[in-house]
């Protein structure tokens, strides 16, 4: 036996694992307590992840579609015929007829993204589509209006904060991350409640995190914005007569301007929230020493996703909570990405064909892509690469988007099995496991609150013939002659021999590499060198360092510019918003929300983590209302019931909750899904998928996210 140690792949945290092996077989997998800076937020998913190493129906090597089966075939095959079809696609229709869509895992696979970035900007498609356009978008959008940058991402100081105001977010399931992390971030925050600190919890539901609150505000759905905009017109125009820091703000005028035109009574119906209430915490949390204000994905999934998250950040400007201790910051990790996040996302200034939306952070929004597949005309897609992705459930009306992706002319799919996504595919390529690959994940753990680096380790050899998914990328890339590097085909030969040097010595990371790559970042950035991050079995980086803070007002500073934080665009739309009604549409009285299950992470990871249905028919099955809304409806708890939006229809039964509030249904989301056995075209199911109740037509209009949290539904007995 031998232990090995590693970071685990799955989210952000980067959790500390000690790996036990034997005969190229993991044997155990537990927390590294010598990880200083994170191991404390691990948790089953990271305990089970080695399941799918040797799961019997994981994909080893690719398969190609014959018929309504799979077989095996070499990767020779693979991507000579890939190579074949996208060439001729990209000849007749243009580059743009083959996109791609990115899913979850690819963030925690540095090298993977970083060649099918290569691979794209060498194809010259800007159709490109990935899982953040579904939850993430809205604060990209924010960060580019305020800093000039998708990319910028603030960080909490939790050791030292007296009032925490947590917004659509349940760190004690999904844990205190989300697009940036905190290691034992929710255990943080519940050791400085116990020391005196104030937790304020807003969600729809009471929540895990909720029940450990001071206080839990249940606002209607999609109304964040209304309690927030509340708040800032009593802390601007009663109580504060300056802005901490104002010199480094444009707009602080327009807020206060807007705010004299909010009507506070009607900003509490809005969110449907008291307005004494809402007095109350402007003045506690204006008033404390020191806090901060997050929202995340709750808040992220909703039509007005944007302006919550905005309204967010001027709450703690207009309070000094900004670069400020026990408040938020922004931290140079051991990437800048104020900087270096343009570098690895080079900004495509692309609109979509059909909808004639901006992209996001380089890519186009999910819901559309249906359409842009089956719409005749120039710049119709044709051929997709799906990469470690299961966008039918993970995104809105999952039936139109199956429908869509039969009549590709080729999908390729990169992923560890064949999931509902994937059943139309042609190539089935396989994806490696964290647990198989070495690599220094630049991009997750330049997220980190303080300077942090992790080499991942390869525990366990991949099976025997099977390729990293960045050597599929590079060897289709040179297949197609494209020119990967400098935009200069004339440098392939040179990979090409790099390639067979490195196959015939058995190193794998010769020539264009993830490795190369690596180095170079990290020599550019002159933060950390390779050779310490390679060499620190437990990684390097202190969690309690203390942070460092107005960095984003220098850097801001640095390149001439100020943050606007009134963008006119998010103003236009804020007056939009207080000129409407959020009543729901007639005959759709609920508004239907997600929640997260502790052992799955979204629709990946439910081979390995999840209970069978045979065994636990609970996960994703039901749906949860309140007692009151049950009786108004004349249901009882476990009611066979249709969940009615007006997209879609599915059936489902009932599960009372005094934890939810009135108005809303809950229903868990990532479920609904089917892995397939390739070869004899068996599979087993987990669950519904909800999602098919959430329409591509209703989106937020500043990030184009659709409604995973507010779309109106009714509940019909059956």
């Amino acid at each position: 036996m031998a232990v090995k140690y590693t970071i685990c792949g799955i989210c952000e945290q980067a959790c500390g694992l000690k790996v036990t092996t034997a005969d190229n077989q993991v044997l155990k997998i537990e927390p590294d307590k010598a990880n200083h800076y994170s191991w404390r937020d691990y948790c089953i998913k990271g305990a089970k992840a080695h399941h799918s190493l040797n799961h019997p129906l994981r994909i080893r090597m690719p398969m190609k579609r014959v018929g309504n089966r799979y077989v095996e075939a070499t990767y020779e095959e693979a991507i000579g015929d890939i190579s074949t079809r996208f060439k001729r696609i990209a000849k007749e229709y243009g580059a743009n007829a083959i996109a791609s869509y990115t899913g979850n895992p690819n963030g925690h696979n540095f090298s993977s993204a970083l060649f099918q970035g290569l691979f794209l900007n060498a194809l010259g498609t800007q159709n490109r589509y990935w899982v953040g356009s579904i939850d993430q978008n809205g604060l990209h959008v924010v960060s580019e209006q305020l800093y000039g940058s998708p990319w910028v991402s603030l960080q909490t100081d939790l050791d030292h904060c007296d009032f925490f105001l947590l917004i659509g977010t349940n760190p004690a399931i999904s844990t205190m991350c989300w697009i940036g992390y905190a290691p034992d971030g929710w255990k943080r925050i519940l050791k400085r409640k116990r020391a005196g600190a104030a937790l304020v919890i807003v969600d729809p539901r009471e929540t895990e995190s909720a029940s450990k609150a001071d206080q839990h505000i249940a606002v209607l759905p999609e109304s964040d914005w209304a309690l927030l905009l509340a708040m800032i017109k009593i802390i601007l125009l009663e109580m504060r007569s300056e802005i901490p820091n104002s010199m480094h703000y444009d707009g602080l005028d327009a807020i206060r301007s807007l705010c004299k035109t909010a009507d506070l009574e009607n900003l509490a119906q809005h969110c449907d929230v008291p307005l004494t209430t809402i007095r109350q915490l402007a003045i506690a949390f204006a008033s404390a020493p020191r806090a901060l204000a997050v929202a995340r994905t709750g808040v992220a999934q909703g039509q007005n996703g944007v302006l919550a998250l905005w309204l967010t950040q001027v709450l703690n400007v207009i309070t000094g909570r900004m670069e400020s201790e026990g408040g938020v910051y922004y931290a140079s990790g051991v990437l800048d990405l104020l900087v270096a996040g343009s570098q690895l996302f080079p900004p495509i200034e692309a609109t979509s064909r059909l909808r004639g939306h901006r992209n996001v952070a380089g890519s186009h929004s999910l819901a559309e892509l249906p359409d842009e597949i089956t719409t005749p005309g120039e710049g119709q897609i044709r051929a997709l690469i799906i990469n470690s992705g299961n966008p039918v459930v993970s995104g809105p009306e999952g039936d139109s988007l199956d429908a869509a992706l039969a009549s590709l002319e080729c999908l390729v799919v990169i992923d560890h099995f064949q999931r509902e996504s994937h059943r139309h595919a042609d190539w089935l390529i396989p994806g490696d496991h964290f647990l198989e690959r070495e690599e220094i994940n630049l991009l997750t753990q330049a997220l980190s609150p303080t300077l942090h680096a992790h080499r991942s380790n390869a525990v366990v050899d991949p099976p025997p013939g099977m390729h990293f998914e960045w050597e599929f990328f590079r060897d289709l890339g040179l297949a197609m002659n494209l020119p990967l590097v400098g935009g200069r085909r004339v440098l392939n030969p040179v990979l090409r021999l790099g390639r067979s040097l490195g196959k015939l010595l058995g190193k794998r990371h010769w020539g264009l590499s993830p490795a190369i790559i690596t180095r170079l970042m990290l020599r550019k950035q002159g933060r950390l060198k390779w050779r310490d991050i390679y060499h620190a079995q437990h990684g390097l980086g202190d969690p309690s360092a203390r942070p460092e803070f107005g960095a984003i007002f220098e850097k801001m500073a640095a390149s001439g510019r100020r943050i606007k934080i009134a963008p006119e665009t998010f103003l236009a739309a804020l007056r939009e918003r207080l000129s409407s009604s959020d009543t729901s549409p007639e005959g759709f009285p609920l508004r239907l929300i997600g929640r997260r299950r502790l052992s799955v992470f979204n629709s990946w990871s439910t081979e390995t983590s999840a209970p069978r249905p045979e065994r636990d028919a609970g996960p994703g099955t039901y749906v949860e209302i309140s007692p009151d809304d049950a009786k108004t409806l004349g249901l009882a708890d476990g009611a066979a019931v249709a969940v009615v939006s007006r997209s879609a229809r599915l059936e489902t039964t009932v599960a009372l909750s005094s934890k939810v509030r009135s108005g809303v249904a809950v229903m868990e989301h990532g479920w609904g899904s089917r892995t397939f056995n390739p070869v004899t075209g068996e599979s087993y199911s987990h669950g519904i998928n909800r999602n098919r109740l959430v329409s591509n037509a209703e989106l937020d209009p500043l990030s184009r996210v659709p409604r995973l949290n507010g779309t109106p539904v009714r509940l019909e007995a059956l």
